[in-house]
């Protein structure tokens, strides 16, 4: 019963740190292909159409400005096709940049999805790993917010590695460690002792 997702099942440490594990190598790489396919795939596809009327138009637009900028001195067509190709390279790259730009927003959809998908099963694991050990009110809260927010930094992680703010969200994932270190840590069985002496009664 490792993986039910029955919360009035018991879960071992193992089967939590087992979870924890399963989930982060899925919805990272649920991530991973997502912010691939919405920020490379998809945009560079869109681009692909029309790289080569963008070039073509670019190139002829700066090699006619260069002859007629030439005002009959010698004009060298081999520098200014050169010069033109470099100028239709840059006006392409712009034309990639807006359309990654654009899709982006999508990206970021799909990773919030990720990450509240990965943070709600990570939940019902911790909660039955929580109910396992005994804990109760407070601890609760303290226990979902470290699923969340580790939960959060795994599923965004190709972002932040993208734009280089992993280590500045570091602590995000170390806090959500620390918060889960007392679930990981607590005995097991006692939720079942707990009730087992509330129907004594």
């Amino acid at each position: 019963m490792t993986f039910s997702l029955d919360l009035t099942k018991p879960l071992s440490r193992f089967g939590l740190a087992l979870n924890l594990a399963l989930l982060s190598v899925v919805f990272y790489a649920l991530s991973t292909v997502a912010f691939h396919y919405m920020t490379k795939t998809l945009p560079h596809g869109e681009v692909a159409q029309k790289v080569a009327e963008v070039s073509r138009k670019s190139e002829e637009a700066a090699f006619s400005k260069a002859k007629a900028a030439a005002k009959g001195k010698v004009f060298d067509e081999k520098v200014a096709r050169e010069q033109a190709k470099v100028a239709a390279e840059a006006e392409v790259k712009k034309q990639e940049e807006d359309a990654v730009s654009g899709w982006a927003p999508f990206a970021v959809f799909l990773l919030i999805l990720s990450a509240v998908f990965f943070a709600g099963f990570l939940s019902v694991y911790v909660q039955r790993r929580a109910n396992d050990a005994g804990f109760q009110g407070l601890w609760l809260f303290v226990h979902h917010l470290g699923a969340w927010s580790l939960a959060g930094y795994i599923a965004f992680y190709p972002f932040l590695a993208h734009h280089d703010l992993r280590k500045a969200w570091m602590p995000a994932f170390i806090a959500g460690l620390v918060l889960l270190l007392p679930v990981f840590v607590a005995g097991e069985g006692h939720g079942e002792h707990d009730d087992e002496h509330g129907h004594a009664h």
